[in-house]
C-alpha cells in the first residue's frame, strides 16, 4: 500500500511540470516594449429615457455608478469622476455615488466641492449610516 502511494506521488510530481509547461506554451508572452492591454469598462447607458420615468433613471444611475467603480479599479480616475457625476445627475439620492465622488474630490484637493456633495446627500438621506460621521462633524 505504501509503495503504491509513493508511486502515485512520484507520478504526480513528474507530471506537474509538464502541465505547467503546457500552460506556459499557450499563454502569450508580451514583449518588454509592448503596450498593456486596454482595460474594458461597462458601456455607458445609451438608450433615451422619457422625462417622467424615475425607475429607468435610477437604473441608469446604477449603471453609471458601476462604470465609475470599474474605471477607478483600473486607474481611470477622470472616467470614474464623470461616471459618478452622471450617476448623481440621473439620481441625486444615490448615496454611494455621492460618497465615492466626495472621496475622490477630497483626494484631489477639492474639499469644498466634496463637502457640498455630502451635504446634498445628507439632505436626501439624513439617516444613512454611511453619512452619520459627516453629519456629526457638520454640527460641530
Amino acid at each position: 500500500m505504501r509503495a503504491a502511494l509513493v508511486k502515485v506521488l512520484v507520478m504526480a510530481a513528474t507530471l506537474a511540470p509538464v502541465a505547467l509547461r503546457a500552460q506556459a506554451a499557450v499563454a502569450p508572452v508580451a514583449s518588454p516594449g509592448a503596450a498593456a492591454p486596454t482595460p474594458t469598462l461597462p458601456p455607458p447607458p445609451a438608450a433615451p429615457i422619457a422625462s417622467g420615468d424615475h425607475a429607468a433613471r435610477a437604473a441608469r444611475a446604477q449603471q453609471y455608478f458601476k462604470r465609475g467603480n470599474a474605471a477607478l479599479t483600473v486607474g481611470m480616475r477622470d472616467t470614474a469622476r464623470i461616471a459618478w457625476e452622471n450617476a448623481l445627475y440621473e439620481d441625486a439620492t444615490l448615496t454611494d455615488a455621492s460618497i465615492a465622488l466626495a472621496k475622490m474630490l477630497t483626494e484631489d484637493g477639492q474639499g469644498f466641492y466634496a463637502k457640498r456633495i455630502l451635504e446634498r446627500a445628507l439632505y436626501y438621506d439624513p439617516q444613512n449610516p454611511k453619512l452619520l460621521h459627516f453629519s456629526a462633524h457638520k454640527r460641530e
